[in-house]
């Protein structure tokens, strides 16, 4: 009887995992707006995590940016997610907890350069 109360309190602990994998993540950078001529604050609205920051001679700047593409949270998969748990008695989680496990998104850096007053040059 013991072994039976810990196994379900066990299930129980994993109740929730995988859906709030699923809601876990960052929104992509919608790229359209990072054009030639566009103001340096418009393009840090982004989620773009900036790493290094290097000063040319000509007085431009390059900024080096990091980003997540492939890990945006959904609430569709964390509803489904959750229906399964209650149809399977959280049999499921042994399935849907390794997917959204391997879903880490892939980690990508773009460069920017910048002209002394803040104005895209060039995308890298």
């Amino acid at each position: 009887m013991k072994k039976f109360i810990f196994a379900m309190m066990t299930v129980l602990f994993l109740n929730g995992c995988s859906a709030m994998m699923a809601l876990e993540g960052g929104k992509e950078p919608d790229f359209s707006v990072i054009t030639t001529g566009q103001a340096k604050s418009i393009v840090e609205s982004q989620p773009l995590k900036p790493m290094s920051i290097d000063t040319l001679p000509n007085g431009n700047s390059i900024a080096t940016y990091q980003y997540v593409v492939g890990k945006e949270p959904s609430v569709g998969r964390a509803v489904v997610y959750v229906l399964l748990d209650s149809m399977t008695l959280f049999i499921s989680e042994l399935v849907t907890m390794p997917i959204e496990s391997s879903r880490k998104g892939t980690t990508k850096t773009i460069k920017i350069e910048y002209t002394p007053d803040g104005q895209v040059v060039r995308v890298r």
